[in-house]
């Protein structure tokens, strides 16, 4: 048996391998395959022996202690196809998250259950017809998606055994999601009509029908469900909490040390944080966050879904999620074989050789994640910067350009990305809807004299003694705000920066933490900074497509500030975008209430037309497909899975449905 790995040898390893990873020598190596390294201990999926209910809750029931299965389960399960074949009952899944803040692991394993979920093969259309019902039974979308009715599963209860009601659902709308009182600063935009912003309606049909009632269309609706919003809260539980239902609330608040009711409903109402909140996911929460060095979940004995032979699912019985401190823990408790599913952090291309090279001796497969995202490293110049002779000059299209032909992207590809991604711009990657390679390559051609051509167009012709351009009298100096945290775009920006300061253009990094990132570039601080080009959202939303039109205040402020919130405040803030500018709000305001799938599609075309002219970012190169890991004995992991982040993966992929087979 080989000897577990320490932290010294992973580290020192992980060192020699990254060393000379260019395309050339990594297309030949074995650990670039995600298939396992044997077969043996293979064949997930033949029928295993197993009742209807797990061991555990058929001794509870014999006891007295819980009601029978056909007493838990609603009248209508929800039937859920196994990815490989029938499993068993048992094990504990382990896993970890970095930092008590990574709630995203939670939420897309355990938290995945919202009213309509993504099917498994997604292909991010613009049409529903790859939205499944999930918490509901079935669903309709009434007077042009204006209306969305939901009809409820019969007998369906939450994890402490109360029945889950319409009252449940008004709860969760009128009282948390669409009240002014719980959001002061205002309501998000899906909980709102289009025409005016004012609350929409929520509508009882019957006992287990509800509807949604909007003044307009909001196609993207339904898809913005998938993503987990929260529809449905336990009012039997949380009305303590709110003010309108306790008006001793305040004695509550103070035994928290809170500010207010607010305060206590958000905390007492959020996943992962009180044990006591029921729930109806497929893992109860035992021990919170922060109540130790894990998290951890055991079986919820009320869940509502089965296996095609009726047996009640989860078929793993717990969960420990370990709460660790940096990934690089992470990545050796996954070489000792001591994480059995883990998709996110360690998965990097400079950890690749690692994971890849001991996956016989930690006894686990590796599992495709595609790409999420459109771009690995975007540079964005703020076009309404405070200082309005920078802001000039970032508006001029040449200076852009010519920026984006002095860097040598495949240099930066076969250093930081290991040969595994192709030159980009900004543009929906190959097989998306709106493919459109011309728009991912233009001005990718690494060429000094076209970066030179253009500079020199944009007015930079005079050079200081030591040969860099000057801009007002003084050397040109772009200074790119950087997250600290993404180690590859802060060492790609070092090979950028030698790039221009050979066409004469002094490039300044300054790498920050997370948060200070955000707030400079929030506060319009950030002359120029860089992220990674988020996914094209066929079905746009209030939030979306801010890498290609200025909707967002945060994200498109890192480009377009002021525009964003001119388009925000409807006139009354910021600044008036060019004509252009505001001709692609105009096409993003009809696709957030066009219907048609068909219609909807062909605004996103023109809004991308727009984009491609005005080219408002540099892009170096695609994201990489990344990986996750799965041990050779748990079943019903799908071989591969999309990465994009409105995908939420693993979660659509049913983890309840995945087992060990010893």
């Amino acid at each position: 048996m080989t000897a577990p790995w320490s932290r010294r040898t992973l580290l020192l390893t992980a060192g020699v391998a990254s060393l000379g990873l260019g395309s050339a020598g990594l297309s030949s190596c074995s650990f670039l395959s995600t298939e396992p390294v044997s077969q043996d201990g293979q064949g997930a999926g033949g029928p295993q022996p197993k009742g209807k209910e797990a061991p555990a809750l058929a001794e509870q029931v014999r006891a007295g202690q819980l009601p029978p299965l056909e007493e838990r389960l609603p009248r209508t399960p929800m039937v859920v196809e196994p990815v490989e074949g029938m499993g068993r009952y048992g094990g504990t899944w382990r896993s970890a998250m970095i930092t008590q803040e990574d709630v995203t692991w939670l939420d897309s394993t355990v938290g995945y259950e919202p009213l309509v979920r993504w099917a498994r093969s997604w292909t991010n259309s613009a049409g529903t017809e790859e939205i499944l019902p999930n918490i509901c039974e079935s669903y309709a979308e009434l007077e042009g998606g204006s209306v969305f009715e939901f009809t409820l599963r019969e007998g369906m209860r939450w994890s402490d055994g109360e029945p889950v009601t319409v009252e449940d659902y008004r709860f969760a709308f009128e009282d948390c999601n669409a009240s002014a009182a719980f959001h002061p600063f205002g309501i998000y935009s899906m909980w709102t009509n289009p025409s005016d912003g004012s609350p929409a309606t929520f509508e009882q049909v019957d006992e287990r029908t509800i509807r949604y009632v909007f003044d307009g269309p909001k196609p993207g609706w339904l898809h913005e469900q998938c993503r987990n919003r929260v529809m449905v809260l336990p009012r039997h539980h949380l009305a303590q909490f709110h003010v309108d239902h306790n008006p001793d609330v305040d004695q509550l608040v103070a035994a928290e040390g809170l500010n207010d009711w607010i305060e206590l409903l958000q905390l007492k109402s959020t996943n992962w944080t009180s044990a006591e909140l029921p729930t109806l996911h497929a893992w109860r929460l035992v021990e919170a966050i922060g109540d130790g060095n894990a998290v951890t979940f055991e079986r919820n004995p009320y869940y509502w879904k089965t296996d095609p032979e009726g047996s009640q699912l989860p078929y793993i019985d717990d969960l420990r999620v370990d709460v660790l401190l940096d990934v690089e823990v992470e990545l050796l408790k996954i070489v000792n074989g001591e994480i059995d599913m883990q998709m996110t952090h360690f998965a990097t291309l400079r950890n690749l050789p690692v994971v890849a090279d001991n996956r016989e001796s930690g006894d686990y497969r590796m599992i495709d994640v595609g790409a999420a995202g459109t771009n690995a490293l975007g540079i964005a110049f703020n076009q309404t910067y405070g200082e309005e002779h920078l802001a000039e000059l970032h508006r001029n299209k040449d200076f852009r350009i010519g920026l984006s032909h002095a860097i040598d992207r495949q240099r930066i590809i076969d250093s930081v990305y290991a040969g595994q991604t192709r030159p980009w711009q900004l543009a929906p990657t190959e097989g998306h809807p709106l493919y459109d390679e011309e728009m991912g390559t233009q001005y990718t051609e690494h060429s000094v004299e076209l970066a030179n051509r253009h500079l020199d167009a944009a007015g930079l012709t005079e050079r200081d003694a030591e040969g860099f351009r000057t801009y007002r009298g003084e050397r040109l100096r772009v200074t790119a705000l950087v997250n600290s945290s993404v180690p590859d775009q802060v060492d790609g920006l070092e090979l950028v920066k030698q790039d221009w300061a050979e066409v004469g253009v002094e490039l300044q990094v300054s790498r920050v933490a997370e948060t200070l990132f955000w707030e400079r570039v929030e506060a319009n601080q950030s002359p120029c900074s860089i992220s990674t080009g988020g996914d094209f959202e066929m079905r746009p939303t209030m939030g979306s497509n801010h890498y290609w039109v200025p909707s967002n205040p945060r994200g498109s402020s890192m480009w377009g500030h002021s525009w964003a919130t001119w388009w925000r405040s409807e006139g009354e803030d910021g600044e008036t975008p060019p004509d252009e500018i505001r001709r692609s709000l105009d096409l993003f305001d009809q696709a957030l209430t066009t219907y048609d799938a068909e219609a909807s599609t062909e605004l996103s075309r023109q809004i991308l037309q727009i984009a491609k002219e005005q080219f408002a970012w540099i892009g170096v190169c695609t994201r990489p497909q990344t990986y996750g890991i799965a041990k050779n004995d748990l079943g019903n992991v799908p071989q591969s899975m999309p990465g994009e982040g409105v995908y939420t993966a693993p979660g659509p992929s049913h983890p309840e449905q995945y087992y060990f087979e010893e």
